[in-house]
């Protein structure tokens, strides 16, 4: 996985529509990263975000550095049920807008994070996932 910090500006994919974007859960192996609770709302909605609304598809996969995840096997990818739906994660990413013209791109690898890493995102992000469906999600 590439690493950027949160909120920092998103360049990891150039395109008109990544101006003005800010990243949300880029995380890796050796950096530190906030831990602790996430409403269980937020979790959903953001399950079906990665289950439903993926953006900037990428060929292969991009795994997860954080310990025991690191010595799992490089195929098949990482996957979750997410809704009674398998979903297999890291080769995209969910865009998620905040309004008043900020918005944020996330991969997601996030949903695993968040679940099962204790991934803490930034309050803007979290309420943002958590109106998503009144603005919209894709940017």
């Amino acid at each position: 996985m590439t690493y950027f910090a949160d909120l920092s500006p998103y360049t990891y994919l150039k395109s008109e529509q990544a101006v003005g974007l800010l990243c949300v859960g880029w995380l890796e192996a050796g950096h530190e990263y906030p831990i602790g609770p996430t409403p269980p709302r937020f979790v959903a909605r953001l399950g079906k975000l990665c289950a439903e609304r993926k953006t900037a598809q990428t060929r292969g996969f991009h795994r997860c550095t954080f310990k025991p995840c690191d010595k799992l096997p490089h195929w098949p990818p990482l996957s979750t049920m997410i809704n009674d739906r398998e979903v297999f994660l890291g080769s995209a990413e969910i865009r998620v807008s905040a309004g008043k013209g900020i918005s944020f791109a996330a991969p997601d690898l996030i949903y695993h994070y968040v679940v099962d890493h204790g991934y803490k995102p930034p309050a803007q992000f979290v309420e943002a996932v958590m109106h998503c469906d009144e603005r919209g999600s894709d940017i």
